[in-house]
């Protein structure tokens, strides 16, 4: 098995700092000036054109129509659809966090392979269970709502750190938190929104959201385990004589 440190932050190749060759900082100027821009205006410029171009844009998404459901029903589908969505990616996720495990193996006070399997399978059952109460309320778990295009967009990043073949165990588990963060806030949010709309659904839906937390803790357990064995230890001090 490959081994590799869990923490990246070792003296390596990295030479991206100006601090390591001042001497090239004045050539990297001129250059600036002898090739400037190719078109005039500044931050403000930008700004001026991202809000001509959203007074003109098009929503992100919208809803099918559905006549079988109220308007507070087609919010939570709405939101039923984004987590439906992101639970599949979390099943993803945690499939390409095995993955690096088995490449490089945990470190002290890391998962094991038993622990990412018991999440990725309770993950596919939170995917499950939103399935089925989309189905129940009368809607399609087929459709791309609009909150679930905006979420696999923005999460878009944490799926290419687990891919990298550079990255740790411990790298792709500080990916993983932002993943868990996330995930845990929006089934609070979705257990709020459905107690008044469908209240049948909300023993589930915390169930779901307190599992969800129990992931939070012992994501950033694992993270918090890591960087503490990253840290050089401490030299004893010496006895007095």
């Amino acid at each position: 098995m490959k081994s590799q440190n869990t923490n990246s932050a070792q003296p390596g190749y990295n030479h991206t700092g100006i601090a390591l060759h001042p001497e090239y900082a004045a050539e990297m100027i001129s250059g600036t000036r002898e090739f400037g821009p190719t078109s005039g205006g500044g931050p403000e410029l930008i700004a001026q054109n991202r809000v001509r171009v959203a007074a003109v844009s098009t929503p992100m998404g919208t809803m099918p129509p559905v006549s079988s459901v109220s308007a507070e029903q087609l919010v939570l589908l709405d939101k039923l659809g984004a987590r439906l969505q992101f639970e599949r990616t979390g099943i993803r996720l945690y499939e390409a966090l095995i993955s690096k495990l088995d490449a490089y193996g945990t470190f002290d006070g890391g998962p094991s392979r038993e622990d990412l399997l018991q999440l990725r399978a309770e993950e596919h059952g939170h995917m499950q269970l939103v399935q089925a109460l989309i189905l129940q309320i009368g809607g399609d778990p087929t459709v791309v709502t609009p909150h679930a295009n905006l979420q696999a967009v923005a999460s878009r990043g944490i799926g290419d750190v687990l891919m990298d073949p550079r990255t740790t165990v411990l790298e792709c588990l500080d990916a993983i938190l932002v993943a868990e963060m996330t995930d845990h806030e929006s089934w609070e949010l979705l257990v709020n929104l459905a107690a008044p709309a469908v209240a049948e659904l909300a023993d589930e839906l915390c169930e779901a959201e307190q599992t969800e937390a129990q992931h939070l803790v012992k994501v950033r357990a694992w993270v918090a385990a890591g960087n503490a064995v990253a840290q050089p230890k401490k030299r004893a001090k010496p006895k007095a004589d």
